[in-house]
């Protein structure tokens, strides 16, 4: 009898339970103030891909400037296959900012790069192939001087890179 007793009381918990959670969840108080970012589901995979639109300053932070730092983080340590790779890297990575953004502020994204960056990049890689520090750190600098020329055409003066003066990828050796 006991047995039924604690049963049927446990039964009756968990089902008030389950109705003020469904009440609750159905309550307008507790609906989220923004609408939930769509979802799509990658076809045979079983993931649920968000439907993310990064911006410019999304793009700039998780494409360019890591590779930016990385590119100069190898030239130093003269690892010249891996300050191309990330040489080109970078170059992708701006190709690929000009196709999701074509136009930022009425300027067209891909040209403005393609003028700016293309003779600092070409100069960049010529001292990579040269295997010259003293012609990298020149080059890399003129490229830096060239994303601080952008920012200002782009109405960002204020967004100044500079030539790295610590490493801070700790997890990472960039010795060849």
């Amino acid at each position: 009898m006991k047995i039924r007793y604690v049963a049927a009381i446990t039964l009756a918990g968990m089902l008030t339970a389950s109705v003020s959670l469904f009440a609750a969840a159905q309550s307008p108080a507790t609906a989220p103030s923004e609408t939930p970012p769509a979802t799509a589901q990658k076809p045979g995979s079983g993931l649920v891909i968000l439907d993310f639109k990064p911006a410019m300053d999304d793009l700039m932070t998780m494409l360019i400037q890591p590779r930016h730092l990385k590119l100069y983080y190898a030239g130093e340590a003269k690892n010249w296959k891996l300050a191309a790779f990330e040489l080109n890297e970078l170059r992708g990575a701006l190709l690929r900012i000009g196709r999701t953004i074509p136009t930022y502020r009425g300027y067209s994204v891909e040209s403005t790069v393609a003028t700016m960056f293309s003779d600092p990049i070409k100069d960049v890689n010529t001292a990579i192939k040269a295997g010259d520090l003293a012609q990298f750190k020149t080059a890399y600098e003129g490229m830096t001087t060239a994303c601080n020329a952008c920012h200002t055409g782009m109405d960002h003066p204020f967004l100044v890179m500079k030539v790295p003066d610590a490493q801070i990828y700790p997890d990472q050796d960039f010795r060849p």
